[in-house]
């Protein structure tokens, strides 16, 4: 029996991200036009085309894409709005069957297990399940087509030299720091934001936030057909999103407190502007972890400065 020559079709309907991948390569459609490509792979999706057909019969396709991009968003910033609310009221114990439930969770030994598999599927699986489905493309989330020589070598110029910029930022914001009197200093807390993380903690840390930020920067960029307005309305989102959350909001509002805040912010902004250049997911995880960890130890290093009464010799001399 002579193999069926449409066989593999019924397997382009079901793998969208497949047909995106074809159609991107072989019809060699330009970057700058993202809405074509994917309403060409929408025709193949939904029902067997010719890849000649009218432009027109694409637009229903094309528009259905857009408003589909646009609720993975939503469904996103839906969700984490829901998690960091719940996790705000629930903070202290509640009366309730559902305060009981919380407490039951924070006492359970398995509880950060649990919290792990959800962020996983949170900042990872949302990403990886839109992908699937097709509504970002692989290549502008800065997984695919990549120039290596070009990336590293302006990662790394980019990366050194957002590290500089911060150093004298965050010598400057800790001396602003050093001018409140030692009670409200003591009030804050004892160091200019939280301990150093664990390397590979923040490893993990950094992987998530990464691939969050490229999904929403993507699927901007899909939404809008513009690279450079997606790459900063993308960074808009995430800044929005964390403005829902009570915790980031009350940090924010503390000198003392708020430089974890305004380090991962900075780095949300940093990011989106290295991406416009090295256009590279596998390169922005190692600056943005390594840029982070000299940040935490630079920060270190300043409240030992501040607690050993340094600063106050270092202001005379200069």
């Amino acid at each position: 029996m002579s193999p069926d020559p449409l066989a593999g079709l019924d397997t382009l309907r079901t793998r969208p991200a497949l047909v995106l991948s074809l159609v991107e390569g072989l019809a060699g459609l330009s970057m700058d036009n993202p809405g074509l490509i994917r309403a060409y792979a929408f025709s193949v999706d939904r029902q067997v085309r010719p890849w000649h057909m009218d432009p027109l019969q694409s637009l229903p396709n094309l528009i259905d894409y857009k408003v589909e991009s646009a609720l993975w968003v939503i469904f996103s910033i839906g969700l984490y709005a829901l998690a960091v609310d719940l996790a705000w009221h629930y903070r202290r114990p509640r009366p309730g069957r559902l305060g009981r439930w919380a407490g039951t969770i924070k006492g359970w030994p398995y509880r950060r297990w649990l919290m792990e598999a959800v962020r996983f599927l949170y900042y990872v699986g949302i990403p990886y399940a839109a992908l699937l489905r097709g509504v970002i493309l692989p290549r502008l989330m800065g997984l695919t087509y990549l120039d290596w020589v070009k990336g590293i070598g302006l990662g790394a110029a980019l990366g050194g030299g957002t590290f500089l910029l911060l150093v004298l930022i965050w010598w400057w914001y800790a001396r602003a720091i050093a001018a409140f009197s030692l009670s409200a200093r003591q009030r804050w807390g004892e160091s200019l934001g939280d301990d150093p993380t664990n390397g590979w903690i923040l490893l993990r840390d950094v992987i998530y936030l990464e691939t969050h930020w490229a999904f929403y920067r993507s699927a901007v960029i899909l939404f809008l057909d513009n690279q450079y307005a997606g790459v900063f309305l993308g960074f808009l989102l995430v800044t929005l999103e964390w403005s829902i959350n009570p915790a980031w909001r009350r940090d924010l509002s503390l000198p003392w407190r708020s430089a974890n805040t305004l380090t991962r912010w900075s780095m949300a902004f940093v990011m989106a502007i290295i991406f416009l250049f090295v256009r590279n997911l596998w390169l922005l995880v190692p600056i943005h972890w390594g840029i982070e960890v000299a940040c935490q130890r630079l920060l270190a290093a300043l409240s030992q400065l501040e607690n050993s009464g340094l600063a106050g010799f270092t202001d005379q001399m200069t």
